[in-house]
């Protein structure tokens, strides 16, 4: 039988979390967990003392920051020295807190990765040849024959400085030790096929991984690979540490069961959005399936600081891989996320809304035609990206953000009106749009007949005198949306939430 495996993803990788989150190494190598916990930069929040603020020290803001002034027509040597210096001293300082002590071979593994970077970047700016960093690239900097990525640097960097602090816990035994991912790619640019690379890559990484896990050490994954050959980085998926966690976790299970931990400082996966509600509590979800996890994720912005919805993808559910999301300063509750669904669960499982919505109509007796539909939509997409579409035999509704401006608005809608041959006062075929309108949305896991909740819900909604203007069935099981004014939006969601949660 397989040893059980522990992917941890550590939520924010504030430096005051870098107390509790070792805490909760330490209780799982206590019952013989194996673990690997994958980090990304380390940042200090605000902090109010008395009269004096603190302000944040945000990593990322930091070395973006350097890359921009190394992307000046004029590049100042001095002034990007002292950000590394900067980025230098508050890791200094973190370690020495954390570790409480001033053992100055500690405090060199620190700096000898400060001292790379800053040769590196000396190098660059020194060197004839250049490729410029941009956003496109990753920041990476480069030059004819060198190349380095200033993300990577962050993520090598928070693992040194959080395998540090894990070896200095006073726990016998207990050792963490950084996977060193600098030459996972020499072998894989010889493979020609996506499945050829990504296999090599995955087997490359898992053995790296393994090898220090053998031992029973933690091994502290820095998951950003700063060089790939072929474009591979897209085939990785590389958008955030909680996905590429996912990835460590579906590679790993190959030799282990695995549990995937995704650790907030946030509260679990709950049932609304706790500011929109009054006089009644959100509820934590204890249990749910993927597909729905995932539809929550998927409605923008619902839950996204929680978890990514590229965390809940395919792989992580053949895997049959159960993730825990919750928060290390609570450690109390926990939202468990799994392949199946729940048989306890209750209907309606999520309830949220969107706000500043603006509704497109367009009327025609010639919406049959299949090509109304395209063009609609290929003029859409240069300005915002359409949510939710209805259509009937003569109108198709569709919903885009509120932030937009007029001008752009009426630009929308003359394009609209021109492309498909509208008369400006034609009565039967023409093209309008309202702003100022809400979306409320109902997700479950168990419901087949979504007329039970359709009639619920009409029946709360005309008690208490809320207009639906349209229903759509977003998803065949999963989710139902309706379209209200802004001004009743949180009554909806609270009428909605005693209805089918409280």
């Amino acid at each position: 039988m397989n040893e059980l495996l522990k992917v941890k993803k550590w939520g924010g990788e504030n430096a005051a979390e870098l107390e509790l989150s070792p805490q909760n190494v330490v209780k799982d190598f206590r019952e013989w967990i194996k673990q690997a916990v994958v980090v990304s930069a380390i940042r200090a929040p605000e902090i109010k003392k008395w009269t004096v603020i603190i302000p944040e020290f945000n990593t990322t803001d930091k070395l973006i920051k350097i890359w921009e002034l190394l992307n000046r027509q004029i590049v100042n040597e001095r002034d990007i020295l002292l950000k590394v210096l900067e980025l230098r001293e508050f890791h200094l300082k973190i370690v020495k807190e954390k570790i409480n002590d001033t053992n100055q071979s500690l405090i060199n593994e620190v700096d000898d990765v400060f001292e790379k970077f800053e040769n590196d970047i000396i190098y660059y700016m020194r060197s004839d040849k250049k490729i410029i960093p941009t956003e496109k690239n990753d920041y990476s900097i480069s030059t004819n024959t060198w190349s380095l990525s200033i993300l990577w640097f962050w993520e090598e960097l928070s693992a040194k400085v959080q395998a540090i602090v894990i070896n200095n816990l006073w726990e016998d035994w207990l050792e963490a030790e950084v996977v060193n991912l600098e030459w996972v790619f020499d072998d894989v640019e010889k493979k020609k096929t996506d499945s050829e690379l990504y296999s090599k890559l995955s087997n490359n990484i898992s053995n790296k991984v393994d090898s220090i896990l053998i031992n029973w050490k933690v091994a502290i994954v820095p998951w950003y690979i700063s060089w790939s050959p072929n474009g591979i980085e897209n085939m990785v998926w590389r958008w955030y540490s909680d996905a590429t966690a996912a990835m460590t976790a579906v590679w790993l299970s190959w030799k282990n069961e695995v549990i995937l931990e995704i650790q907030k400082s946030v509260d679990w996966m709950m049932s609304a959005d706790p500011r929109l509600l009054r006089w009644i509590n959100a509820k934590l979800i204890e249990e749910i399936d993927y597909i729905t996890a995932k539809e929550i994720t998927w409605v923008r912005w619902a839950q996204a600081k929680l978890l990514h919805s590229q965390v809940l993808r395919r792989q992580l559910q053949v895997a049959w891989i159960k993730l825990h999301l919750f928060d290390p300063f609570r450690n109390t509750k926990w939202t468990v996320i799994t392949k199946n669904k729940s048989e306890t669960s209750s209907w309606v499982e999520y309830i949220w809304a969107r706000k500043n919505i603006i509704f497109f109509s367009i009327s025609s007796w010639h919406m049959e035609w299949s090509w109304i539909l395209a063009n609609i939509f290929d003029i859409v997409k240069n300005y915002k990206p359409v949510d939710i579409v209805s259509t009937s035999e003569t109108e198709v509704t569709f919903t885009i953000d509120n932030d937009i401006s007029d001008d752009l608005l009426f630009e929308i809608q003359e394009k609209i009106r021109i492309k498909l041959a509208f008369d400006k006062d034609d009565e039967r075929n023409k093209v309008e749009y309202t702003k100022s309108k809400a979306l409320v949305f109902c997700v479950w896991q168990n419901l087949s007949n979504s007329m039970w909740t359709l009639a619920r819900a009409a029946t709360c909604f005309e008690k208490w005198g809320i207009n639906v203007e349209l229903v759509s069935q977003w998803a065949k099981e999963r989710a139902m949306v309706f379209w209200i004014e802004w001004a009743q939006m949180k009554e909806a969601v609270n009428l909605l939430h005693k209805e089918f949660i409280d």
